[in-house]
């Protein structure tokens, strides 16, 4: 760095030029381009400070962006190029770690690009404060450079980065996932488990319609010739079963409550499966289950 800001401007210019046209240059060396972002960090920290001196000087709008001026310099040769993203991550970090003393620069030179930008992105969360505790273990981690550095810098940025909600779609494809992997029985435990908590009525009427539906669906489940996968019987017999491990215990609290008997689709419609009496299932077992 203290080679960088000992060249001229137009040495430095020239520089710049080099970096910005890297990203071109290095589509067929993918190696090469990723190699080159660590070095690129350093010159666009040296834009960014001088084009930081020049504002205290007042010798440029105090409102100018490091990208715009980076455009400013690329366009000199021709065409702009914009400030690579990757390099401007790897500027962060030099910026963060090394400009605080927090590691030396033989340290930044020896990382991975990979790491460089995850320990960008642990600074990038926490507002770049150099005290805080996920900076000082993430430098801790571009000190000792070991192989499993990126996946360390990767769980220290997991503890500070602001958690997106899934989307929909996400959550319908996470469930897709689980379900193919055979784990619905999981699915429904952790169901019950998150139903003895609720405190929301309308989440828990929404809950409740998705669990009477669900328990329907032992009725409409048939195989290719319209047989009913797991008949009336069946499902008496598991229930039998059920309430045999889980003993009904007294309670005030809690009461049995009748489940309705499957209804079993016919022509489009549904319909009373079997006219026997509908299963109960202890309801103390059911919060115990959950």
């Amino acid at each position: 760095m203290a080679v960088l800001l000992s060249l001229t401007v137009d040495e430095q210019d020239k520089l710049v030029r080099q970096v910005a046209s890297l990203e071109t240059a290095a589509k067929s060396a993918t190696d090469a381009h990723r190699q080159g972002f660590g070095p690129a960090g350093k010159v666009v920290c040296m834009v960014e400070e001088r084009l930081n001196a020049l504002k205290t000087e007042r010798k440029i709008a105090s409102n100018t962006s490091l990208a715009s001026f980076w455009e400013n310099i690329t366009r000199s040769k021709g065409a702009s190029v914009k400030l690579n993203s990757h390099a401007m991550s790897c500027a962060v970090a030099f910026g963060t770690y090394v400009r605080s003393e927090l590691i030396t620069e033989p340290d930044y030179d020896k990382n991975t690009a990979q790491c460089l930008e995850l320990a960008a992105s642990i600074s990038t969360a926490v507002g770049g404060e150099i005290a805080h505790d996920a900076v000082v273990n993430a430098a801790a981690e571009l000190r000792d450079r070991d192989k499993d550095s990126a996946r360390k810098l990767r769980e220290i940025l997991e503890t500070v980065k602001d958690a997106k909600p899934m989307t929909v779609e996400q959550a319908n494809k996470a469930l897709a996932r689980i379900f193919g992997d055979g784990h619905l029985n999981l699915v429904i435990a952790g169901v019950g488990a998150e139903i003895a908590h609720i405190e929301d009525t309308e989440i828990a009427r929404s809950a409740y319609f998705g669990m009477i539906t669900a328990n329907d669906m032992f009725a409409a489940n048939q195989d290719a010739g319209g047989n009913r996968r797991f008949t009336d019987e069946t499902i008496n017999a598991w229930a039998t079963a059920y309430a045999d491990a889980n003993p009904q215990t007294e309670s005030a609290e809690f009461e049995t409550q009748p489940i309705p008997s499957p209804e079993t689709p016919a022509k489009g419609k549904r319909k009373n499966a079997t006219q026997q009496a509908p299963i109960e299932t202890p309801a103390p077992a059911l919060a115990a289950a959950a």
